[in-house]
């Protein structure tokens, strides 16, 4: 079975969990400070604080705004849907704006009317690596005094203008799970460009609301921090970051080769603005030039190879019908056409011929 993830390893990993081992710091310690100073460098941000996930991160932010039940938080009608699950979760309205039907990003016009007196956060996802259009978001963000959160959990290392992703808004968040560009399995980070009081609300958030002394809660935080083995295996990627981000960029071009002026399917669209991270390559596929998309994956599975299908737009999930959601067409078009291929970076050239042969082999 070729996977449709995996994560790579690069040598520094088991040697780096070693000595979180052996210095007995397994939950706080050194490799937790190091990882976040070595994303501060490498995104050129002025704090990060790392956390359990990217859903924690955004949860930690939604909670130092000091969100209240009834705000409403603008969120894309496509992407992976954490920054909705947690607005629900705390009594927060997910205002829904459609995407670009060829980058697959929410777009400042769609953000724009979707704003309302109500409106407390604007939220963007970088989805499978690619960088919304941030000099007109933050125009609008600015022009409403809204923040923006820049959910960066599939762009980590993607650049906007030669920014790093996750440090254009005023928020940023990033992702470590297993699958993404690095990872410590599972695992997180937050940057900002908040002033001192936000970031002494994340910290506080994250550690039980604890701070200088030791049971003494100052606000009802919750225990958000990531480990000092998990740490370790992040300072180990990062190690190897430009190797990693060498390694996907070389997987994409050779896939968009092979996908090239192909009848019946589309690939994502990235403005010349943009140098992406691929997180995963996506295929809108033209349901009239090729068989149905659930019937592919199950095709292909049977074929060894795994894949899966685009994000469910909300208008979609029962979950979210009391959201009020309306004009999601692009999103619900994505939801049910797009199949996102195996990536990873020991990804080898036959097998990707093999994934590709396979699926044009269920073209009509």
């Amino acid at each position: 079975m070729i996977p449709w993830a995996k994560p790579d390893y690069y040598g520094y990993e088991k040697k780096y969990i070693n000595q979180a081992l052996k210095s007995t710091w397994l939950s706080e310690g050194k490799f937790v400070k190091e990882l976040e100073n070595k994303v501060c460098k490498f995104v050129n941000s002025k704090f990060a604080i790392s956390v359990t996930s990217c859903t924690s991160a955004l949860h930690l932010a939604y909670l130092a705004l000091e969100l209240k039940r009834g705000d409403e938080v603008i969120i894309p009608g496509y992407g992976y849907l954490g920054a909705a699950n947690i607005a629900l979760q705390m009594g927060l309205k997910p205002i829904f704006a459609e995407v670009d039907l060829g980058t697959f990003c929410v777009t400042s016009r769609n953000i724009e009317k979707k704003i309302t007196p109500k409106t407390k956060l604007i939220v963007v996802f970088n989805t499978y690596g690619n960088v919304c259009d941030f000099d007109s978001i933050i125009k609008i963000g600015k022009i409403n005094k809204i923040p923006i959160l820049e959910d960066a959990a599939e762009s980590f290392g993607s650049l906007y203008k030669k920014k790093q992703s996750g440090t254009l808004g005023d928020i940023g968040t990033y992702s470590f799970q297993a699958t993404k560009t690095i990872t410590t399995g599972e695992g997180g980070m937050i940057v900002t460009r908040m002033d001192k009081y936000f970031i002494k609300k994340l910290k506080l958030y994250r550690n039980h609301g604890v701070k200088d002394k030791r049971y003494y809660h100052y606000l009802p935080g919750s225990n958000f921090r990531l480990t000092n083995i998990q740490a370790a295996i992040g300072c180990a990627q990062l190690k190897k970051i430009a190797t990693i981000i060498s390694k996907r960029k070389k997987i994409y071009h050779y896939y968009s080769d092979l996908f090239k002026n192909i009848d019946g399917l589309k690939l994502q669209i990235f403005s010349p603005k943009v140098k992406p991270v691929i997180w995963t390559f996506a295929i809108v596929l033209d349901p009239e030039a090729f068989v149905n998309r659930d019937k592919i994956i199950k095709y292909m599975k049977a074929k060894s190879i795994e894949t899966r299908s685009g994000f469910y737009s909300p208008n979609r999930l029962p979950l979210y019908k009391r959201c009020n959601i309306s004009n999601l067409k692009y999103s619900e078009k994505l939801s049910k056409h797009i199949i996102c291929l195996p990536f990873f970076t020991s990804l080898k050239e036959r097998e990707m011929e093999y994934i590709a042969k396979t699926l044009l082999e269920l073209k009509r």
